[in-house]
C-alpha cells in the first residue's frame, strides 16, 4: 500500500495535528478540559473518550498546565486563531494535505452499482500484492519467460474483437471517491453487500476492490 496508507483499515484512524506555538482560539467555547499537559494523553482523549461521547474535537489548546478541548472545524479554528504567549494550539491537520500519497489505480465507473440507482456505478479499485523471489537463475528466467504472455506493448487481443470490452486504469483518491458517492448513497447502503466467503472484503460505498497475489 502506498506510503503505509490502508484505505480498507477497520481500526480507528489516528488523528494528525498541526501545532501552533503562542496561539489560542478564544472565540470558540471549550467543551471539555483536562488538568494535564501530556500531549499523547490529550490526543488519545480526542480519539477515544471524547469521540465516544459524540464530541468531535477539532482543536485543543494547552495553557498554564491545563488543556481546553474545542469542537470546531479546522477552518473555524484557524479563523479564530489569536496570538497568546505561552499557549500552544493543536489543530486537526488538513485531511487532504497528503492526498497524493493515497492515490490508487482504479477503473473509473466500473465498481459496484449504488443503492436504488443501478445505472450509477462507483470506481473499481485494484489492490495488487506481488511477491518476487529473492533471486532467479538464468535457466529459470528463460523457462518463466516461455510461460508468460506476450509483453504488454504487444497485445494479443484487439478492442475490435467481438466480446472484448476495453477499460483503462487511472489514478483516483479512494477517499474522494467515497465522498463523491455519498450523494448516490442517500437512499441507503450498497446494492450488494460484500461476501467475505467469496473473496469480498471491506469496501467503500459504490466502489469495488480487486486483490491479486502473484507467487
Amino acid at each position: 500500500m502506498l506510503h503505509g496508507f490502508d484505505p480498507l483499515s477497520e481500526g480507528e484512524a489516528k488523528m494528525e495535528w498541526e501545532v501552533f506555538e503562542d496561539c489560542d482560539c478564544p472565540g470558540i467555547d471549550s467543551v471539555a478540559q483536562a488538568d494535564t499537559t501530556d500531549i499523547d494523553t490529550l490526543k488519545k482523549a480526542c480519539e477515544t473518550q471524547l469521540k465516544r461521547k459524540g464530541i468531535d474535537v477539532g482543536v485543543f489548546c494547552v495553557d498554564k498546565g491545563r488543556a481546553y478541548f474545542k469542537q470546531a472545524s479546522r477552518e473555524e479554528a484557524l479563523a479564530n486563531k489569536k496570538v497568546k504567549k505561552g499557549s500552544t494550539m493543536y489543530v486537526l491537520a488538513d485531511p487532504n494535505a497528503n492526498s497524493d500519497k493515497r492515490v490508487l489505480k482504479a477503473v473509473k465507473d466500473e465498481g459496484m452499482p449504488t443503492y436504488k440507482n443501478p445505472f450509477v456505478h462507483g470506481n473499481l479499485f485494484l489492490l495488487l500484492t506481488i511477491e518476487f523471489p529473492a533471486n532467479l537463475s538464468t535457466e529459470t528466467q528463460g523457462a518463466i519467460r516461455k510461460l508468460l504472455p506476450p509483453p504488454l506493448h504487444k497485445p494479443s487481443i484487439s478492442e475490435k474483437d467481438d466480446g472484448v470490452e476495453v477499460h483503462f486504469t487511472t489514478d483516483i483518491d479512494p477517499i474522494l471517491s467515497h465522498n463523491a458517492n455519498k450523494v448516490n448513497m442517500q437512499g441507503g447502503n450498497e446494492a450488494y453487500d460484500d461476501d467475505d466467503d467469496e473473496g469480498g472484503g471491506r469496501g467503500f460505498p459504490g466502489s469495488q476492490q480487486v486483490q491479486c497475489n502473484q507467487q
